[in-house]
């Protein structure tokens, strides 16, 4: 079996994983570049057959090519045709990007020698959401193909269309005989994972949105009083990264706030150390002065929720020495205070009830993911069941998902009995698909309750 690789973002990368496996298989692999490839420890730099069929007697293995600088490149054409007759597997790279995870081809690339079988089509994701003249080799070309500037971001779809035009449709052309293979190259998170996917199966990748995969934003809570706790204690229900900052020594420990993923004792002076972009920020200190500290410090950031406990009096003071500060009246306002719900709360929990439900109404007109952290942070393979339409009454919305494996199931598409049927032709099925389900529920004591509605999911292996 003779395999050129071809493309950019993880080319090396995949052929010592391949020729790794087929090792571990007993066969022997001979690796080489008809191009240019890096110099490693254990290259054998020449050009003659000898050393080569030695290494694949005795070690089942050689990395060779004539040196030219720091690189080698190809091997004369005779001791590259002796070399393959003595290896169970050839893996060839045959094109180049300067270790950019993205490229459209040259003229005269890629360099696919005549005798290979397959042609592995490789492309990095790790260019989604950044500038193309940042993770694109061939910047003139990859704009051409895709009628951008060079400062455009990268998506999916991006990728989708320089992968096909640049490389499988001229090489399927070229060569009919050979197979080619699509092999993106994910960085293990469950959205590059769900996009890989699609591209490997050459379905269209606009059918996913980012915003599905981002998880709840970090809630950092500024005191670790009576209010502060019950806080913590409910957003973890919630599915928040929860940290909880105070100066107070004796308050801030892990008895008291079993649930946050991180307890800050410092002084409110380094608030700003502690910031994260996006975040929902509950202030809650004991006093006026400490919540003024922290209201001017997250004020000139970008977040999704600012709330400050306090009486009217207390807010309007507050409000007017940051006026006096130089802040923006309509920056001002951007922060809710009092803190809360106006639903009469009175207990810390109630208080803090009404905290969480003013964070949820606020942060729901933006956020649309809802899939929980356990399922986005997941490295379990399996198949990932995302609804992407619904029509009438449905529980869950469009990009709902769950991660079905042959032993659990992470997240939920809504319940009842269509995820059951969705959960047992994942396992069944397991591999690509799309198939819609009417919703059906059955209540307690025997009672059919239908919403109406209908879902579309999408199936997809990662």
């Amino acid at each position: 079996m003779i395999q050129a690789v071809v493309g950019s973002g993880g080319k090396t990368t995949l052929i010592h994983r391949l020729a790794s496996e087929a090792r571990a298989r007993g066969e022997k692999v001979l690796v080489t570049t008809t191009t240019h490839m890096k110099i490693e420890p254990d290259t054998l730099l020449t050009g003659e057959a000898g050393p080569i069929l030695q290494a694949l007697e005795e070690r089942g293995y050689a990395m060779a090519g004539v040196q030219e600088g720091e690189k080698i490149r190809a091997l004369p054409s005779q001791v590259y045709q002796e070399a393959c007759a003595a290896a169970d597997l050839v893996l060839v790279e045959a094109d180049g990007s300067r270790g950019l995870p993205l490229k459209f081809p040259g003229e005269q690339e890629p360099v696919i020698p005549d005798n290979a079988d397959e042609i592995l089509v490789v492309c990095g994701l790790a260019g989604l959401g950044r500038p193309a003249r940042e993770v694109c080799h061939r910047l003139d070309r990859v704009t051409a193909c895709l009628g951008v500037s060079e400062d455009t971001f990268i998506t999916p779809a991006h990728v989708q269309r320089l992968v096909t035009e640049g490389y499988l449709k001229p090489l399927r052309q070229q060569y009919p005989r050979k197979k080619v293979v699509l092999m993106p190259r994910a960085d293990g998170s469950l959205y590059q994972r769900a996009v890989a996917s699609l591209l490997a199966l050459e379905q269209d990748v606009s059918v996913l949105e980012p915003a599905w995969f981002i998880p709840q934003p970090v809630l950092i809570i500024c005191g670790a009083g009576h209010v502060g706790r019950e806080v913590a204690a409910l957003a973890a229900h919630l599915d928040f990264t929860i940290r909880v900052m105070d100066e107070r020594a004796d308050l801030v420990t892990p008895e008291r706030f079993p649930t946050a993923h991180q307890l800050i004792c410092d002084s409110y002076d380094h608030l700003k150390d502690h910031l994260e972009p996006g975040a929902c920020y509950v202030v809650v200190t004991p006093n006026h002065h400490a919540d003024y500290q922290c209201v001017s410090t997250i004020l000139p950031t970008s977040y999704t929720y600012l709330g400050m406990i306090g009486s009217k009096g207390k807010v309007a003071s507050t409000f007017q020495r940051l006026e006096e500060a130089g802040f923006d009246r309509q920056q001002i306002d951007t922060i809710f205070a009092p803190i809360g719900l106006p639903i009469g709360a009175v207990t810390p929990a109630e208080i803090a009830f009404s905290i969480l439900a003013q964070i949820i109404q606020q942060k729901n007109q933006h956020h649309v993911g809802s899939a929980d952290r356990s399922l986005l942070e997941t490295r379990e393979k399996g198949t990932l069941c995302i609804v992407i339409e619904k029509h009438g009454s449905v529980p869950r919305g469009v990009g709902s998902m769950m991660l079905v494996t042959p032993d659990q199931v992470l997240g939920t598409i809504g319940g009842g009995e269509s995820e059951y049927r969705a959960i047992c032709h994942a396992r069944e099925h397991a591999g690509w698909d799309e198939k819609t389900y009417g919703l059906h529920y059955s209540a307690p004591g025997g009672l059919d309750m239908a919403c109406g509605g209908q879902l579309k999911v999408l199936f997809l292996p990662v």
